[in-house]
């Protein structure tokens, strides 16, 4: 009993946390939310938390959105993940009469007009069974890949998860089917209680409010938005809820120096970025383009990918404001924006927002300050493989040691390759190894340097294929500094082990 207490007051404060978090959205500009709702009723099991926006806002597909409706579980184990069956269980959300799907559906009976205009997002800290079709199934944004549950006979497998779905749900057809799923997202693996406050933190500074102490482990904003549902209140506006937050003395104000960036992103990954197209000024979105790591076919030419960031450079480059840039994507990706943001286009000036263990922080190189680091920077080891080939190979460990599975995958998946070159940071491998931007940058023209004077040596004009482990900031300034390598090819490792359980090349420079 006093376990499930914990747990159930665990959940609670999650809650509250993720109700703050998105509350604190009406008074950041950019992000069209005209109300923030706690336990609203009228949802059909999707009610901890409603964002009503005014105008319509977008979605990562281009579809218009007027209202975000949220279940909100947490859970103080990991014993159970996300499968396509468990979308049809009851107990699955600690419910004892209805599904997930059931209650998608009685959302879409109530009010199948304004339906295709709202989301019912499930936020929840199981994770995703990879080895279930729904891995397949479910896209980078968190929805259902419709594209791929509509294809195959009603013997295949994608067959069998419709008729399930469709007979779970008491429905015959396939149009509504595709209607009703397609305003379903899944935001599984969710932050933990720490992330979500490190999170919330950044979002009550730009809205004004007040950050809860580190060395505090409850705040007053749980208790406050219980109080307030308590009283009655459960709806609130802008004006309405900095009232409140100034009555109880959370109203510090917003800092004028957050107001002259230029804000722009890149979004390759839902998780941490679900809102992050209402709160820049420019935004490429890539969540349709992947499947985990993984580049989907109809995107594997990169036309379009290409397209988005040679898009958001341009809008960085005439800029007139400095800019706040957010890197939420793969690395390779952070890469190919570096390139098209080459610092020969004068005048740039580009503050990374760089998520780390201590929160989310600013990251401006200072080159000016370069003596205070020491060089050098990293220990290299340089094997020849081929000396009539004319490739190189290198590998980057800065947050992970991957000497090892690189060159495994060089042995039997590579030919043509002259040299390896190993480049281990020298401060340590781990999620602090990397100081700053400064840092980042002086140890990315030492190794660039470095990587030159080999090809120089041994007359090496062939492809560079980069591994990296590194914060996604010091792929970008890579990706500044990379045109004196020539061509390159970049690589991706399948973390969430949904294909080739190792490394993948994904995009060439």
């Amino acid at each position: 009993m006093a376990n499930n207490v914990l747990a159930r007051q665990s959940g609670d404060d999650y809650q509250a946390k993720f109700f703050w978090l998105n509350a604190c959205r009406l008074n950041i500009p950019h992000t069209c939310v005209k109300q923030v709702a706690w336990e609203m009723s009228g949802t059909f099991g999707f009610d901890d938390v409603v964002v009503y926006y005014d105008p319509a806002t977008k979605d990562p597909s281009g579809g218009e959105v007027i209202q975000e409706c949220y279940q909100v579980k947490f859970h103080v184990d990991h014993k159970k993940g996300f499968t396509w069956e468990a979308l049809m269980d009851p107990g699955f959300i600690g419910n004892k009469t209805e599904s997930i799907l059931q209650r998608l559906y009685k959302n879409y009976e109530s009010d199948p007009d304004n339906f295709k205009n709202k989301r019912y997002i499930l936020v929840n800290s199981w994770g995703i069974d990879y080895s279930n079709q729904l891995a397949v199934l479910l896209g980078n944004n968190g929805g259902i890949r419709l594209n791929v549950l509509f294809t195959g006979g009603e013997s295949s497998v994608n067959g069998r998860v419709r008729k399930a779905w469709k007979d779970h749900m008491g429905i015959t057809n396939d149009e509504i089917l595709r209607d009703v799923l397609s305003t379903l997202r899944i935001k599984h693996s969710s932050d933990d209680e720490s992330r979500l406050k490190e999170n919330l933190n950044t979002h009550l500074l730009l809205s004004g409010l007040e950050p809860i102490p580190a060395d505090q482990l409850s705040s007053k904003y749980n208790d406050l938005i219980q109080k307030l549902h308590a009283s009655g209140q459960n709806i609130f506006t802008k004006d309405e809820l900095l009232d409140i937050c100034k009555q109880e003395k959370l109203y510090v104000g917003i800092k004028e120096a957050e107001q002259v960036y230029f804000k722009a992103g890149v979004r390759s990954f839902y998780r941490g970025a679900e809102n992050l197209h209402n709160e820049v000024d420019g935004i490429s979105c890539l969540l349709h383009c992947f499947s985990g790591r993984f580049i989907l076919d109809e995107y594997s030419g990169m036309e379009f990918i290409n397209s988005e960031i040679d898009r958001l450079a341009n809008l960085v480059i005439s800029t007139k404001f400095p800019v706040l840039l957010h890197l939420d994507t793969h690395l390779s990706i952070a890469t190919l924006l570096g390139k098209r943001l080459n610092p020969k286009y004068g005048g740039l000036d580009i503050t990374i927002i760089q998520k780390t263990f201590k929160g989310n922080l600013m990251w401006r190189p200072e080159l000016e300050k370069g003596e205070e680091y020491l060089a050098p920077f990293w220990d290299m080891e340089s094997k020849q493989i081929d000396a009539n080939s004319d490739d190189i190979v290198l590998s980057i460990s800065v947050t992970h040691d991957i000497t090892e599975e690189v060159s495994d995958f060089v042995k039997k998946n590579l030919t043509g390759i002259n040299s390896e070159i190993q480049a281990t940071i020298k401060t340590g491998i781990g999620g602090n190894s990397i100081k700053d931007a400064t840092h980042a940058v002086l140890a990315l023209e030492e190794l660039i340097s470095s990587v030159r004077f080999l090809k120089r040596k041994h007359a090496i004009i062939g492809r560079l294929h980069i591994f990296m482990a590194a914060p996604v900031a010091m792929a970008f300034f890579l990706g500044q500094r990379i045109n004196p390598l020539g061509s390159a090819t970049l690589y991706e490792y399948d973390y969430e082990q949904q294909r080739s359980k190792g490394y993948h090349a994904i995009l060439d420079l």
